[in-house]
């Protein structure tokens, strides 16, 4: 009896932490889709939703260290600068198949060039890196046009120079990305050949 009893209490307890739990969840959730967070500041979600407004920081490109990291000047100061959403074959301390071509198609393409910074939920990485969406032209809002005309990161998965590559929480717009990847492969793109 005193057995059963034990193991009654401790499902009991089981089953109200798993209940606490959800709830937390659901409203830490809730607050995250508010449009408005308590600094009046428009929620993320709303930022990269289609058709919606952005915000882009200029910054002008002055060394590539390879497909997918750049060195950029932002306000005067330099920084490194990892794309979003990407992965590009290494070419630095390891050489990878088409690491090379990815290094020489981001140099001409944003070596000396004004480029325009956009941010998804973290800042920086593991590596103190910015993360940031790379954008060729100034935009106001992201459509597919846009996407597809500017955004440098989703052009180096589409030559087949990268893969589309999940990085959480970073992935607002990593349908854009992976709909590149699927037209490279099925077209024999770069590293899909």
């Amino acid at each position: 009896m005193r057995l059963k009893f034990k193991r009654i209490i401790i499902a009991l307890i089981i089953i109200f932490i798993t209940i606490f739990l959800a709830l937390f969840a659901r409203e830490t959730l809730q607050e995250k889709s508010k449009t408005n967070d308590s600094s009046g500041n428009t929620n993320i979600t709303d930022i990269f939703t289609n058709n919606s407004q952005i915000e882009l920081e200029e910054a002008y490109v002055t060394k590539v260290i390879d497909g997918d990291t750049i060195w950029a000047l932002i306000n005067g100061n330099e920084e490194k600068i990892r794309l979003i959403g990407i992965d590009c074959p290494e070419y630095t301390k390891e050489i990878e198949a088409y690491g090379k071509e990815a290094t020489e198609f981001t140099t001409e393409k944003l070596l000396n060039k004004t480029i325009y910074l956009q941010k998804d939920i973290t800042n920086t990485d593991n590596y103190d890196r910015l993360l940031r969406y790379v954008w060729t032209q100034k935009i106001d809002e992201i459509t597919d046009e846009n996407t597809k005309n500017y955004l440098f990161n989703y052009t180096l998965v589409y030559e087949g120079l990268a893969n589309s590559n999940y990085y959480k929480p970073n992935t607002t717009l990593q349908n854009y990305l992976e709909e590149a990847e699927d037209y490279a492969k099925e077209n024999k793109k770069g590293m899909w050949q």
